[in-house]
Formats: structure tokens, sequence, C-alpha cells
């Protein structure tokens, strides 16, 4: 009985497995037959009857672009199954433009797209149709400045999409696309291997104790770490002698500051710190000893770094927020209203997250005091509500103005308070 059930089973999975490699193929010579309308019309199209196409081109077609965990670097298959979501998901409102006027969807080009690109050159080069098509199709094939283009919007897809899945207290991930016929023509698959790059914990000395940090780096696409070094004087420091590059250090307890201030997709943030201590000339304010290390997004400032030179190591120590204590504009708040940190923590302007939700941009007395104050670019960073980390509820931004009435800023502005 159980035998006869295994055979059942056998059999139902047989049917389902013919089922989907018959839809396979039917969605094969429907988009095929309107790409071929699409780069050069009906002429084009009667160069490959429907009959070819499904015996001929579907068993020689390119599979379709999918991420795969590296055999050779474990990774953890939810990761794998989000990057192929994200992946799938910022190639949805992508397009193939030909010269043409017409354009297809970006994500057909690996498959069907390919397949057509490399069965151009199967055309009987005899056949008087065929003299007028390829031609055309010249300058669509690999090596050329269109199939490049192709190949850096669909890097750009993946950097975007490992950026979402990386964060630089656990793992950095990169996708090794070797093995992929888009963007190795020779190549007779489309597999994207994923590959997880931990950093290394260090624990620093720190006043006595210790404190756990990870030093300050990136992997490069060529699948290798690069840690950064900075110059002292680039953040303000003086030094006796010579004014060597040192390592930097970022304690967790930065990242842990920064994620709670700053709220959205760590490897946004994290890729943005790197980007920061790689500049050049690194925008900082030094005071009290310290550096403050702006940090902005969408090029507004939104915080500082805190950093200190400890011997011949540069410690990152914590993320203040721009409107924190310590920090320039933090401080000119605090003298315009006489606020303290339960003040700020109170009214919950201590972080982006509940910054945006007050909707501060659309209060006009309020825009203007974080204006004044040196915080009117926290006023552009609304669209970030979206990549937020957590959803906090809209606020009432006139609860603020309540709170802080009699503060010296709007006691000054009111002349029925003045003397």
């Amino acid at each position: 009985m159980a035998s006869k059930k295994k055979k059942e089973a056998a059999a139902k999975a047989a049917l389902e497995i013919e089922k989907q490699q018959k839809a396979l193929k039917q969605r094969f010579i429907e988009r095929f037959v309107i790409l071929l309308e699409l780069y050069g019309g009906t002429t084009l199209s009667k160069l490959f009857p429907p009959t070819f196409i499904g015996e001929n081109l579907f068993q020689l077609r390119y599979p379709v672009l999918k991420g795969k965990a590296s055999p050779d670097h474990p990774i953890a298959k939810e990761k794998v199954v989000q990057f192929n979501s994200l992946m799938n998901y910022f190639m949805r409102d992508e397009f193939i433009q030909l010269e043409n006027g017409n354009k297809y969807p970006l994500s057909w080009y690996p498959a069907e797209g390919m397949t057509l690109l490399n069965s151009i050159n199967i055309v009987e080069p005899d056949n008087p149709a065929a003299l007028t098509v390829i031609p055309f199709f010249e300058k669509y094939l690999p090596d050329t400045k269109y199939y490049e283009e192709v190949q850096d919007r669909l890097s750009d897809i993946l950097l975007e999409s490992t950026r979402y899945l990386s964060d630089l207290t656990t793992e950095i991930i990169k996708v090794d696309t070797t093995q992929s016929a888009v963007f190795e023509s020779y190549e007779p698959k489309n597999d994207l291997f994923i590959r997880p790059f931990k950093p290394e914990t260090v624990y620093l000395l720190i006043n006595g104790e210790k404190h756990s940090a990870i030093q300050l780096g990136w992997v490069t696409p060529s699948m290798k770490w690069h840690m950064l070094k900075v110059k002292p004087s680039q953040l303000g420091f003086k030094v006796e002698g010579l004014d060597i590059p040192l390592d930097i250090f970022v304690q967790k307890h930065a990242l842990m500051r920064l994620k709670e201030r700053i709220n959205i997709t760590p490897g946004v943030m994290h890729e943005i710190l790197f980007l920061t201590f790689a500049e050049d000339k690194i925008k900082h304010v030094f005071r009290d000893g310290k550096s403050l290390v702006e940090f902005r997004i969408s090029n507004e400032k939104a915080g500082y770094f805190l950093v200190k030179l400890h011997g011949n190591q540069l410690i990152v120590h914590t993320f203040l927020f721009l409107t924190n204590d310590r920090t320039p504009e933090g401080d000119k708040l605090k003298k315009l209203l006489a606020l303290v940190k339960t003040d700020k923590k109170y009214l919950e302007i201590d972080n982006l997250p509940a910054f945006n939700a007050y909707r501060i941009y659309e209060n006009e007395t309020l825009s203007k005091l974080f204006e004044e104050a040196g915080c009117g670019s926290l006023l552009k960073l609304g669209h970030l509500k979206q990549f937020s980390q957590i959803m906090v509820s809209d606020k009432d931004a006139e609860s603020i103005e309540r709170y802080l009435a009699d503060a010296p800023y709007f006691r000054n502005k009111n002349p029925e308070n003045m003397c």
C-alpha cells in the first residue's frame, strides 16, 4: 500500500514538472517573438518560426539571472532568498530602451534577450532578409557600448541589493558575477554567487577598559577587504613628528548609537560611514581635543562621529545626532531653548525617525527655529521615512511649540513678552 502511494506521488510530481516545463517553454516562445518584433519588426520575426524557437532555441537558451549560495563560502539560505527578491524588485520598473524607440523589461534581458542576441549569428547569411537585419544587431552585441551600458545598470542593481543585506556588525554581502553570461558572455549559465565577508571584532584597551570595535573597511569589487587609513591632520589632530596615515577603529557602541539615532538600512549607513572617512578632505569640526566628523545622508548633515586619537590609532567612540548635546548645532539649540538632554529625549527630537514623524518642515515657526540652530538639513531628510527600520506614527509638531512656549527663543520672538 505504501509502495503504491509512493508511485502515485512520484507520478504526480512528474506531471507537475512536465506542466511547469511546458509553461516555461510557452512563456519563452511568447517573449522571444515579442523581442523579435521590438528589435526588427515582422521582417525579423519571420526568420525565426515558432517551432524553431520552441524546439531549438529553447534548449540553447540562457537561464534567468539568479543568486545562489557560494559553494566555497557558506551563507544563510534566507539571505539568498532575500537577495533574489531584492534584485527582482529593483529590476521591476527597469526597461531596455532600443534605438528605434521600442523597449522591453530589463528582467527579460539575461535570458530571452541574450538568447536572441546570440542567435542572430545562426541566421543563414545568404538569406536576403538577413542582410538588412543582422547589421542592425551589431550595435547590441557583446563588447559594444550598448552591451556595457546594460551591464552597468545590472551591476548597480546587484550593488543596491547587496547593500540592503550588508551590516558592518555582522557581514558584508558581495556577488561573484564571473559565472554569469550577462557579465561574461562565454558563460553558459547566469549564476550569481553570493558571498559573505565577516569583519573581525577586536578589543581595544581604552582608559584601562576593554571595548569591542571593528576596523573600518569595506569589501571591494575584487572581493577583498580594503581597510582605511587616515592622517590625523585630516581630522584636525596635531601630532609630533610624522603625520602618517593611521588605522581607524569603530567602537560597536558607535554603530549601536548610529542605529538608534538614524535607524535606516544598516548597509546604507555603514557604507556612508566608510565613504565619509575615505574622502581626501574629511569634513569635521575640531573641539576640546576631539574631532566631530560630519555624517551626511543625501548630502545633508544628519550628525557627527566623535573621533579621538589614541596613540597610533584613530577611534570612533560614538555617533551624535545633529540635535544632541556636544554638537555645535545641538549646543546652539540648547542655548536658544534652554533645553537639557532630558527635554530633547522627552520631545523625541534626538533621533531621525521621531524627528521626521513631526513633519517639522510643514511648520513655519519650528522650521525657522531649527534653521537658526543650524539643523535645517534635518528638514530635508523626510524622504528617509521609507527606509527607516522602525515605524513611528506621525506626531503633532504643535506639541513642540506648546512645550517650548516659555523658552527664551519664543519669548524673544513675541513682542508681548519683551520688556
